[in-house]
């Protein structure tokens, strides 16, 4: 421990070295009221909470919230994921400890003890943005002799392994497919939320188009009411369909079909519709949905393989430059149904 103590945080505030232990340590015996100002006190004064050695045989999976940006709570892409992880983790000799973040909360891992005993972390990625840089360093901060390895995101690439999606391929794949079907107007339906993975994929229909962007774009909620919602707003002043439909994802593109039915536009007859990312729904719909197939689970395997090795090899984030950071791509496959008119 370095900088201020837990007995000098308690003389600040004039509380029991107690009730200041029990409010650090996240144990019942003092209200919230209390706990919220020893740990803002905490963060504001930099107390860092003594790092026990590490049990050789945990990880831990962190689930990231975002602010504005919550894409992965709007699907089953992370449990997925986290199957691939527990797997991998199990056969490599280590156990899973699952941990759920918010917007801001990376800041106060330290004095939360939020990893404290894990010998390495994975963090699902999905929702991180590149204005998010400071969290990020508060998180390696925190972690400064932990590896970490970031799923689902290349936005903290600089100073860590990532392991993603190859996002701009499959939904070139996507678009291009759509065009060698005889599409020659292609619609695009955009979440109005942003990620890395959504602009990867918005490349990647452009790249089939020869750098032009799509004829329509349709933006819309990430959510799947609020995307039927902002799809069937535009279908009521929408002058004509286009010949094809690429959503960004498979709940988005679930939404449109559900629009277009209640307009009563037949698919694929009247319009194809391609997703991405194959979740069981898309099998579902009808017709059942063509789409571009994540290896999900994969991106937990790859992850945990890396995560154990920087873990064998004891290197941290800080120590990147000097080793040479991973990012690993996952290839796609596009999956062929019935909502494409061939």
């Amino acid at each position: 421990m370095s900088g201020i103590t837990a007995k000098e945080i308690a003389a600040k505030l004039n509380l029991s070295p107690a009730a200041v232990s029990l409010a650090l340590n996240g144990k019942p015996g003092v209200s919230q009221s209390t706990r919220d100002l020893v740990l803002a006190t905490a963060t504001q004064l930099g107390y860092i909470r003594p790092e026990p050695a590490p049990q050789q045989h945990t990880i831990c999976f962190v689930r990231y919230a975002g602010g504005v940006v919550q894409v992965a709570q709007h699907t089953s892409f992370a449990s997925y994921v986290l199957q691939g992880v527990e797997s991998r983790a199990t056969q490599l000799g280590y156990h899973t400890q699952v941990r759920y973040l918010n917007q801001g909360d990376l800041r106060q891992c330290q004095a939360l003890g939020t990893f404290q005993g894990a010998a390495g972390v994975i963090l699902l990625g999905t929702d991180l943005t590149q204005n998010q840089d400071e969290e990020l360093e508060a998180l390696f901060q925190a972690l400064p002799n932990t590896p970490v390895v970031v799923v689902d995101s290349s936005a903290p690439a600089h100073r860590t392994d990532c392991v993603v999606n190859d996002c701009r391929g499959g939904a070139r794949d996507a678009a291009a497919y759509l065009l060698q079907s005889g599409h020659t107007r292609l619609g695009y339906i955009r979440a109005k939320q942003r990620i890395a993975n959504l602009d990867q994929r918005w490349l990647g229909v452009q790249d089939a188009l020869g750098g032009s962007a799509p004829a329509v774009t349709i933006d819309v909620d990430i959510s799947s009411e609020g995307a039927y919602e902002d799809f069937e707003a535009w279908l009521d002043t929408a002058p004509a369909l286009p010949d094809a439909l690429f959503a960004e994802n498979d709940v988005l593109a679930a939404a449109a079909i559900r629009a277009l039915n209640r307009h009563g536009h037949r698919i694929p007859q009247d319009v194809s519709v391609v997703g991405f990312d194959d979740i069981p729904l898309c099998d579902m719909l009808d017709p059942p949905l063509t789409t571009v197939h994540c290896f999900k689970e994969e991106l937990g395997v790859v992850a945990a393989e890396l995560l154990a090795r920087r873990i064998s090899r004891h290197e941290v984030p800080h120590a990147m430059e000097q080793v040479g950071r991973l990012t690993t791509t996952v290839s796609t496959r596009l999956i062929r149904r019935l909502s494409v008119r061939a």
